[in-house]
């Protein structure tokens, strides 16, 4: 019997050591200012590599045009080719860039152009193909009418989880007392026509609003849209569109204001979820709003199904202040579990002295929270992730952290202090101030977050920093990932495969 114990003890101890290590392979350094890699992101992971795409500007000049350039890796992060292309021009007009999305095999590239001489704003289209590694003609996706450059409507576009399914919202040029024209157009993967349609909305046709556009994977479109934004209660109502029917409600209500939010689809049906607030103007000495609770709203049945304040020890965490600049970062789902995650995240400049527009931008990282709760409102837990980064200018993509399911558990891959993880007070030295190692955090069923620390994930570097990037993370499967590394001087491609 003691045998017996032992041996399951000792299995037990086995497991717990292999889910704490990490296998790193990194590619050799390269120069982070080289044309065609000065922002990557990666995409398109297999076992034979991934690709990259990097938006970039041709030249120095104010408004210069953009220039997308693509380049494929190997599994070990070395180059194997390079291609780029330029946006399209109209009447000597460069486009400006919309959207870049990842599709099945194919990013897609929109931009658009208004143009005071023909009176017209056009939505264009480039499709990369990465099977082939070739890029498309620029394809005309919408032709609006406008009578000046300064009042063009604007587009929205969004692609559906399964990748299948484009939609475009077209909101046509602003006319005062009238109200708010919109135009939806549904396309498949090859940006082939499925249904437009045209509808007249109950806002006033006016700017003073922020909107967001979700398409689900049956093709229901929902437009969040949020009037009233600099007033004490602002109002967040649901645009709902299938089949070209039509259908509005308002979410919020006294004390219950949206701040951040995401539309997921469920068994069917569609939720809103995120975090509010209940003082949605407080005092410019308070700070600006801040979000105290977290909420899912059944936009199917069209009714708040949970509203809960942050838990007691968060509230103690955060100095009881609520959460500043609070985003939703990702919502996962696993069976009939929503994971929300949140992440505080802000902007500051300052004008550089002696230099014409150029500015220094500061960004604020952490702390986060994640949330576990089903669609009856049944909440699991709600935990802060404690951290709090600041980086400058270009040094903004080592912030943040990666969430992802494995095994029904939520595990997240950061960057942390090396000074942090040993505890260590004071810390001399630029290089041992920086130091980090990447670390994986996992969530036990109560919310629980254990920390282990990969000391062999070093990049290298010489005396400059580079350090791992997780909101450049691609997923190749269950256990393995291909990463990015950045410093003040050098880059780096990576994978990663836990044990």
């Amino acid at each position: 019997m003691k045998s017996i114990f032992f041996t399951i003890l000792t299995m037990m101890c086995i497991a717990n050591v292999q889910a704490q290590k990490a296998d790193f392979e990194w590619s050799e350094l390269q120069r982070n200012d080289n044309v065609g890699l000065k922002d990557p992101t990666l995409v398109f992971p297999s076992q034979s590599g991934f690709t990259t795409y990097s938006v970039e500007e041709l030249g120095t000049r104010a408004f210069a045009p953009k220039i997308i350039h693509i380049t494929k890796f190997d599994a070990f992060g070395k180059s194997i080719s390079t291609m780029d292309f330029a946006l399209p021009k109209r009447q000597l007009k460069d486009a400006t860039l919309l959207k870049v999305i990842e599709g099945k095999g194919k990013l897609y590239v929109f931009s658009y152009v208004a143009v005071k001489k023909d009176r017209k704003n056009i939505l264009y289209a480039q499709i990369y193909d990465n099977v082939v590694g070739a890029i498309s003609e620029i394809k005309e996706v919408f032709e609006l009418p406008i009578e000046k450059v300064n009042a063009s409507g604007f587009f929205q576009v969004e692609m559906s989880q399964d990748k299948n399914t484009l939609a475009v919202l077209i909101n046509t040029p602003f006319a005062k007392k009238t109200k708010e024209q919109i135009e939806v157009l549904i396309m498949d993967a090859d940006l082939k026509t499925v249904s437009n349609s045209k509808h007249t909305l109950s806002f006033d046709s006016s700017r003073a609003y922020r909107e967001e556009l979700f398409v689900e994977n049956d093709r229901t479109v929902t437009i969040v849209k949020k009037t009233n934004v600099f007033k004490k209660e602002p109002i967040t109502s649901l645009i709902t569109l299938k089949n070209s029917e039509i259908e509005g409600q308002i979410v919020s209500e006294k004390g219950f204001y949206v701040s951040d939010n995401k539309v997921i689809s469920l068994n069917g049906k569609q939720y809103l979820v995120g975090f509010a607030t209940d003082n949605a103007k407080p005092t410019i000495s308070m700070g600006g709003a801040k979000d105290k609770s977290f909420f899912i709203y059944g936009i199917s049945e069209k009714k708040l199904i949970k509203n809960q304040n942050w838990n007691a020890d968060i509230v103690k965490r955060i100095l009881g202040k609520g959460f500043i600049d609070l985003k939703v970062k990702d919502v996962l789902i696993q069976d009939s579990d929503i994971y929300l995650i949140g992440d505080c995240l802000s902007r500051s400049s300052k004008a550089i002295e002696g230099a014409n527009f150029e500015y220094n931008y500061t960004y604020d990282n952490g702390p986060g929270v994640v949330v576990k709760l089903n669609v009856e409102g049944e909440v699991a837990y709600d935990r802060l992730i404690k951290y709090g980064e600041k980086y400058l200018n270009d040094m903004q993509r080592l912030g943040s952290f990666y969430p992802f399911l494995n095994d029904g558990k939520l595990l997240i891959l950061a960057n942390e202090k090396e000074s942090v993880l040993k505890d260590k007070k004071i810390v001399m030295g630029y290089d041992k101030i920086n130091a980090k190692a990447i670390v994986l955090n996992t969530f036990d069923d109560s919310g629980e977050m254990k920390t282990v620390a990969f000391w062999n994930s070093k990049v290298g570097g010489k005396d400059d920093v580079v350090a791992f990037a997780p909101a450049k993370t691609i997923k190749l499967e269950n256990n393995a990932f291909y990463i990015y590394a950045y410093g003040n001087k050098y880059q780096s491609f990576g994978k990663i495969t836990i044990r």
